[in-house]
């Protein structure tokens, strides 16, 4: 059987597989699918056999410059057996044709997506978890301490806080074109920049604002967190001076130097156009992984919230992402699927944020920035 029998061959079985399947003869839908998959191996054979020799005679033949385009492109008339899968053929064209519509490319590359900049959860320690995390959070002095000569001496306080760190799962699935399940590159290109990228984009949402009381709730939203509102053009008070005042809270009451100050790309563009008296910019390099009032810059659109420019100073170890079940992805295909030729790819981790030192973290919930 020549390439063009076979595929009307396949044709007709692909419509009885439909019809078992709709039929809900699953098996006997199944075993056709196997059929399926044989005859494109035999299919993939023959083309190669006709195709070489089409060159071969190609190889040969000299065309008759009497002979028309068509007969160039696709051969006499009369043994014309019609276009299938396989068929090659080229015919060069000596001079140009006016008149004709501008030739259209369709491209069949499926791009990724573009992941916007988030950096926070990034710089936060790693650990792992089997569960649900109880445990004490950096506990507050009461310092009494003072000079004693008689009666009771001075007492002071040492305040623990327990906390807990719920896991949560974080999924998502995409439906896969059934003919796409073959072309491994696309398949790779999915995985990694479409649902690993979709997971890490959510984790580090919820690491800063997750709200969940079950499950993660993130550094914005945690109680014992510091927090600071600027002061403002009208106190003389730039962008800078409000992250050096927020650097100070936290070194006072943890103890413990901030190390970073995430903000919005708009915010990092706003201290970019800082200017003194004369006119000069403050701050031309700023960018994210650079330095302002001796912290890192950590670029996060999140840091943008509710219509509001935010920004978090802090001590990076004062928080943990443990991750209870790593990321993973699964391949599965169910009933409905099959008949839409649809695989499903879903991938998931659990995972729980610890905050462990609520006090190296000072969040400004408006920087008095408008973003447009």
């Amino acid at each position: 059987m020549n390439s063009k029998q076979l595929w009307n061959r396949r044709t007709a079985l692909v419509a009885a597989m439909s019809e078992a399947a709709a039929a809900g003869s699953m098996d006997e839908a199944h075993r056709i699918e196997g059929e399926v998959r044989a005859l494109d191996a035999v299919i993939a054979e023959v083309i190669e056999e006709e195709d070489a020799a089409r060159a071969a005679h190609a190889s040969h033949a000299v065309a008759s410059e009497s002979s028309t385009l068509g007969e160039r492109l696709f051969g006499a008339k009369a043994a014309f057996g019609g276009i299938h899968p396989g068929f090659k053929a080229t015919a060069p064209v000596k001079d140009a044709v006016g008149g004709l519509p501008t030739p259209q490319i369709y491209r069949r590359d499926l791009p990724g997506p573009v992941a916007p900049p988030t950096g926070f959860l990034g710089t936060l320690p790693k650990g792992t978890t089997d569960g649900d995390e109880h445990f004490f959070k950096t506990p507050v002095l009461t310092n009494a301490a003072a000079g004693w000569a008689s009666g009771s001496k001075p007492e002071s306080s040492l305040q623990w806080t327990e906390g807990v760190a719920h896991i949560e799962t974080i999924a998502h699935w995409i439906p896969i074109k059934k003919q796409m399940a073959n072309r491994y590159s696309q398949l790779e290109g999915i995985v990694s920049n479409s649902l690993m990228l979709g997971l890490d984009l959510k984790c580090n949402e919820y690491a800063l604002r997750g709200s969940n009381s079950s499950g993660i709730v993130g550094v914005a939203n945690t109680s014992g967190i510091l927090t600071h509102a600027v002061r403002g053009a009208s106190a003389g008070k730039n962008l800078k001076d409000e992250f050096h005042a927020m650097a100070r809270k936290v070194r006072v009451a943890s103890g413990i130097a901030a190390g970073y100050v995430c903000i919005s790309p708009y915010a990092i563009e706003e201290l970019s156009q800082l200017k003194d008296g004369e006119g000069r910019y403050l701050f031309p390099d700023i960018s994210n992984g650079g330095t302002i009032a001796g912290l890192q810059v950590v670029e996060d659109v999140n840091m943008t919230h509710a219509a509001k420019e935010t920004a978090l100073v802090y001590y990076a170890g004062g928080a943990t992402w443990d991750v209870a079940d790593p990321q993973e992805v699964s391949v599965g295909l169910t009933n409905s699927q099959f008949i839409q030729n649809e695989y499903t790819m879903l991938a998931e981790l659990t995972a729980a944020l610890r905050v462990d030192m609520p006090a190296a973290f000072c969040y400004c919930s408006d920087l008095g920035l408008t973003a447009e």
